[in-house]
């Protein structure tokens, strides 16, 4: 039932990016961005986000939530991607069903 659920329902792809640095020869470390090293699905929301703040107890304003898979591997700070947009995420809720992702728009 859960298989079903996620198939219906999980139909955005996330996508989760690290920072990739470089040491040139002489020791200084080079920033070359962020790639994506995974992606997931999940329901991407938008619209929800003030009754989730209210609903969890949040003190800070969150920009999206995302229902995923218990799954998937994702945590506190991680830098995630949906559409052109880059979120850091603030807090990973988890439940019996599923996870709930709230982020922050990111630089």
């Amino acid at each position: 039932m859960t298989k079903k659920i996620a198939d219906a329902f999980y139909d955005k792809t996330v996508s989760v990016l690290e920072k990739v640095t470089i040491t040139d020869e002489e020791g200084g470390v080079i920033s070359k961005g962020y790639e994506v090293i995974s992606e997931f699905k999940g329901n991407v929301s938008f619209s929800n986000c003030k009754s989730i703040q209210e609903q969890y107890g949040l003190d800070y304003e969150i920009d999206i939530a995302v229902t995923t898979s218990t799954g998937v591997d994702i945590k506190i700070d991680d830098i995630i991607k949906y559409g052109d947009v880059t979120f850091k995420v603030t807090d990973v809720l988890v439940s019996d069903s599923h996870k709930l992702v709230v982020a922050t728009k990111w630089q």
